[in-house]
């Protein structure tokens, strides 16, 4: 799989790609099913994203790609979680480099800023590559041109 990589702009996803995503070892739960398993309260006063466990197959993937083309694509809440995704990042991924992590608001908007990423640098669609867990934003990528992959296409 890593082969498909190569070459390519390829863009990841963090909570459920890059890391587990699991909290208080639940995957779902709280009042308010969007934030997922975390509280609002979560998001705004813990460390929760300085604890997630990076996955170790992502780590050994991205390890093999070129720096300049690899990208963080990611959904964030609050500036909590932005600060503790960066310090996360850099210390389990160094090979992302600062300019190329992009937090936005919502996990639907991803793949039209990949689109709008590829009009501005001028970069083929077929040289895009988008990996997240969501398979409802990855059909949505794959709908514009984008080739998509889940997590699961990596492991064995």
């Amino acid at each position: 799989m890593i082969e498909n990589l190569k070459g390519k702009y390829v863009f990841f996803d963090i909570d459920g790609t890059l890391s587990e995503y699991r909290h208080r070892n639940k995957i779902y739960g709280g009042r308010c099913p969007e934030l997922g398993c975390q509280t609002l309260n979560d998001f705004l006063f813990s460390d929760l994203f300085l604890k997630s466990r990076p996955l170790k197959t992502m780590q050994k993937i991205i390890s093999q790609l070129e720096s300049d083309k690899i990208f963080i694509l990611g959904t964030v809440v609050c500036n909590n979680e932005v600060e503790q995704k960066y310090i996360w990042l850099e210390k389990h991924f160094p090979n992302f480099k600062k300019e190329n992590i992009i937090f936005i608001s919502s996990t639907m908007l991803k793949p039209e800023v990949m689109l709008e990423y590829s009009k501005k640098y001028k970069l083929n669609l077929n040289d895009l590559v988008f990996v997240d867990d969501r398979l409802d934003v990855l059909r949505k990528a794959e709908e514009l041109g984008i080739t998509a992959y889940h997590p699961s296409s990596f492991t064995e």
